[in-house]
């Protein structure tokens, strides 16, 4: 990907961890094939086998951790290797510094900006609305900033009465943006809400790679009903209704199983909701996982569900389809906009655990069915959600928006 220069576009991705989310990791090794110079901003130094390549770069943007003293250290260092060309921005970032109430807060700004003064790219990205915010004086540096607007940082956070300030920051955001990636229409109209421009908004849905999710060549039929999910062991992912449904299934003599992948604060709760309902023997916690686990447990399963109260279009759900698996999902954010009730599986309300009983009841009493959905939902990926077609729309996102600030 270039300019019309022919130069090649040169874009930072902040606000991210390595490793990164699977989404993200597809994302710029398709910019980098595309011929995209990226560069990651991260605490964490990538692996090595990413290192060597020479359109990919690595920017140490270090966390605020350690003694407040090592803190001081780190951010004097930071400060003394800023190349002189960064003098401009030093001034930029004092402004926003300034406005900051005491003193450790005003270190801990400096601290985040530092590794950004002096450099220039022709994209800034924030892949999180979080990050544009935390990252708010970046917008002056001169560059076309991109922020993606995902789920629950528009759906939930927003309505957190601990964080009053996030509505008018969102807007701000949103104001100074070139442009906004929404990951469906729900969550688009739902930026809307927050000062989104329509003009601004571009609808790039996620992707999965369907060469790396596939359908078994063989699957193994068993007398036990296979039930999955992926994802972060927090309220929003709604597990109690899931767990709920479980516990019906199994009330009805259903020789279920339900694999849970993922990990996070809500492990705790989640034991003793499993404990409660009697569930010890029939469900697993597998923790987190790398992609080849996630792979190889997805094409042992019957059926993938997702009891979610708040999503954008979740990744899960696509590679799982990907895999030629049903799906059960809630119809929260832009989940229809993937999964067609009756067609790549089903959809039911939210905060619904028996509606998603009778869901899972009707795929594990019809294996016929089980087949015809998982097929329909391999051929949706491979029609609409292929990380090949959404490397392609970022890339025309990314090369529309460096023009136009030129």
């Amino acid at each position: 990907m270039t300019d019309k220069n022919g130069k090649s576009l040169r874009i930072v991705l902040v606000g991210i961890s390595w490793p990164p989310e699977t989404f993200i990791e597809g994302l710029i090794k398709g910019l980098i094939e595309a011929g995209s110079e990226v560069t990651v901003a991260c605490d964490e130094k990538p692996a090595a086998s990413w290192l060597p390549h020479p359109q990919f770069h690595w920017l140490h943007a270090p966390v605020w951790r350690g003694s407040m003293a090592a803190r001081l250290v780190r951010t004097a260092r930071m400060r003394t290797s800023v190349p002189s060309k960064g003098s401009n921005d030093i001034r930029r970032f004092k402004s926003h510094v300034r406005r900051t109430d005491g003193w450790r807060e005003r270190v801990q700004a400096w601290h985040l900006l530092l590794p950004f003064a002096g450099l220039r790219w022709d994209i800034i990205y924030f892949p999180w609305n979080s990050a544009a915010i935390s990252y708010l004086p970046l917008f002056e540096l001169g560059s076309p900033v991109i922020l993606s607007c995902r789920g629950s940082q528009l759906n939930i956070a927003p309505l957190d009465p601990m964080r009053s300030g996030l509505k008018e920051a969102l807007q701000e955001t949103f104001q100074k943006a070139a442009a906004v990636h929404c990951v469906s229409e729900a969550i688009m109209h739902q930026a809307a809400k927050y000062g989104l421009e329509p003009e601004k908004a571009r609808v790039i849905r996620p992707a999965v790679d369907p060469q790396f999710f596939y359908p078994p060549a063989d699957k193994l039929q068993t007398d036990q009903f296979w039930v999955t999910t992926t994802g972060t062991l927090t309220w929003p992912k709604g597990h109690e209704y899931a767990l709920q449904s479980i516990s019906n299934l199994r009330d009805r003599g259903i020789n279920v199983r339900f694999n849970i992948l993922g990990d996070g604060p809500d492990r705790q709760r989640m034991l003793y909701t499993i404990r409660d309902l009697n569930l010890e023997k029939v469900v697993r916690l597998h923790g987190l996982k790398s992609q080849e686990g996630v792979r190889e447990l997805l094409q042992k399963s019957d059926v993938f569900l997702l009891s979610s109260l708040s999503e954008g279009i979740s990744n899960a759900v696509l590679e799982a389809m990907a895999c030629g698996i049903p799906i059960v999902t809630t119809d929260c954010g832009g989940m229809t906009e993937a999964v067609t009730d009756g067609v790549e599986g089903f959809v039911v309300p939210v905060r619904n655990a028996d509606a998603i009983t009778g869901a899972l009841k009707m795929l594990w009493e019809d294996p016929q069915l089980r087949r015809r959905m998982g097929k329909a939902g391999r051929q949706r990926v491979e029609k609409s959600f292929s990380l090949v077609q959404q490397v392609d729309q970022f890339t025309s996102l990314y090369k529309q928006t460096a023009q136009a600030s030129h």
